[in-house]
């Protein structure tokens, strides 16, 4: 990652805008001339398997009854 694209590091922008390390306005303006990628997004399904009630582990909660 280059030095230029660490300062507009989105974790860390508004606090480089802040010390004047980035100028907001001319992140405003490189934001509104990036190209709209949004044609090259996947959509990706996830199944997620709930767990079961009856499959936790109830002997965790008697060792802190026992101590």
């Amino acid at each position: 990652m280059a030095y230029k694209d660490f300062l507009i590091d989105k974790r860390i922008l508004q606090r480089n805008i802040d010390k004047g390390l980035v100028d907001a306005k001319q992140y405003d303006k490189l934001l509104t001339s990036l190209p709209d990628r949004a044609d090259n997004a996947a959509t990706a399904a996830v199944e997620d398997e709930l767990t079961d009630v009856d499959d936790i582990d109830e002997g965790e909660d008697d060792e802190d009854e026992e101590g």
